[in-house]
């Protein structure tokens, strides 16, 4: 009798997995996308890697879960080429030193820019439902001496027009701040102080944003990709909730997600989030000669920002931007497996992370700025030829880049090692390819 309910369990147990799914899903799924396209997928990427664009790549594309709240189907996941190819430069010879490691699905990646949207937008579209900040709020209302725009008198008399920067103008590049700073000129006005490295620079960069930092155009006027706009959002994030940017996204949008590899590193903290195991992928062989491996490539967010900045310093894999991407498809819901016999009986534990109006809200391009197409900390539409409405992506400098069809229910995760070993690859075209083939699959 024992062995019968035991072999009755596993058996129920078998078929529940089978039907709950997992990487793939079971038949019914498998149907719904024409798995044998993505072999054009995988021509693209082989031939950028033997053109010399890049050295690796993981490419996933996840679907929307048919349930609408459970981690979305990884219909495809493929790692290519190799994550290193150097270890460094050598001193005498000035010539790069091979050492090659293949890339895996697994390799965590310096996200860079994508950052902005999967760091800082996901953390500040909890204080917006937290109702600690609005969309339209001055910025000057969280940091003080933040200074707006100002148009000079063009004749005697006139009055000097003044227009205040608000958040939603950070979100959507049209504050009229500059692309960014040079760290190393910009800590020279610190070096009669002393030794910059020894200051709190953080604190010095946001001061300089808000006293002395340029107001390029008028609020709302053009659209200039900018760096300091997320910076600044950082500011704000930190001084509402009294916490670093990397604890409050841990806190309020990675730990809920379960996320196993999606981290900063604060470069001042004794204690790393990873171990010398884990098969980060290194970016630019430095002017030193030596690889960058596990701290941030944006010199900013490295140096001036230690690591934690809201430009850039996030590190993730392709299996975690997966399951971001399916909360976001499923309108800020994701419902995880629960542990042990339960979760392969199919029974789950919800989190719900955001409300779906407030999703729409961000991936929506507003009616004020309509003519600058960006929604709020990504950019609209899927990228190459075959978009749809409410179609969001993000790219990161290093090579990474993040597309959701909202209206097609997938999502294309392409991440590259482009500055590796030196800052020279391309990736425009290869992402519109890519996203074509996938469009193409649905």
């Amino acid at each position: 009798m024992k062995r019968f309910l035991t072999i009755a369990t596993i058996s129920i147990v078998a078929v529940a997995a089978f039907f709950v799914g997992g990487c793939g899903g079971g038949f019914l799924r498998g149907q719904k996308f024409d798995i044998g396209r993505m072999a054009f997928a995988d021509s693209v990427i082989n031939t950028a890697i033997a053109d010399g664009q890049f050295p690796g790549a993981v490419l996933c594309v996840v679907r929307r879960a048919e349930d609408g709240v459970s981690h979305g189907d990884v219909v495809y996941m493929k790692a290519y080429g190799n994550r290193q190819v150097v270890s460094g430069r050598d001193a005498a010879s000035g010539k790069f030193i091979p050492d090659t490691i293949a890339m895996t699905t697994d390799a965590v990646f310096d996200l860079a820019s994508l950052s902005k949207c999967v760091g800082t937008t996901l953390s500040f579209m909890h204080l917006l439902e937290e109702g600690k900040v609005r969309l339209s709020d001055n910025v000057a209302q969280y940091i003080p001496d933040f200074k707006p725009w100002e148009q000079k008198p063009k004749k005697r008399g006139d009055r000097v027009e003044r227009e205040s920067i608000t958040i939603e103008q950070l979100l959507t590049h049209t504050s009229g701040l500059a692309a960014g700073i040079n760290p190393a000129s910009w800590m020279k006005r610190y070096e009669k102080f002393g030794d910059p490295m020894q200051m709190n620079l953080r604190d010095s960069l946001i001061s300089y944003l808000a006293v002395d930092a340029p107001r390029l155009s008028r609020p709302g006027e053009k659209c200039r990709y900018s760096c300091l706009n997320f910076i600044v959002l950082q500011a704000i994030i930190e001084k509402t909730t009294s916490m670093r940017l990397d604890e409050y996204a841990r806190e309020s949008v990675f730990e809920p997600l379960r996320l196993k590899n999606t981290w900063y590193n604060y470069i001042d903290n004794a204690a790393k989030p990873f171990s010398a195991e884990t098969p980060i992928v290194p970016t630019e062989v430095m002017a030193d000669g030596g690889l960058l491996w596990g701290e941030v490539h944006d010199p900013t967010a490295r140096i001036v920002n230690r690591g934690v900045s809201g430009n850039a310093g996030l590190f993730s894999t392709a299996e975690d931007l997966a399951v971001i991407a399916s909360m976001l498809m499923n309108g800020g819901v994701i419902a995880h497996r629960k542990d042990g016999v339960l979760g392969l009986l199919g029974f789950k534990e919800y989190m719900r992370l955001y409300g779906g109006k407030t999703i729409e809200r961000f991936f929506t391009v507003p009616e004020l700025y309509a003519e600058h197409g960006r929604a709020l900390g990504w950019d609209s539409g899927f990228f190459g030829d075959l978009s749809s409405a409410g179609a969001v992506n993000h790219t990161g400098y290093t090579g990474t880049s993040l597309a959701i069809d909202v209206e097609r229910g997938v999502a294309v995760i392409l991440l590259t090692n482009r500055v590796h070993p030196h800052d020279d690859g391309s990736l425009g075209r290869v992402r519109a390819l890519i996203s074509n083939i996938v469009a193409s699959a649905m």
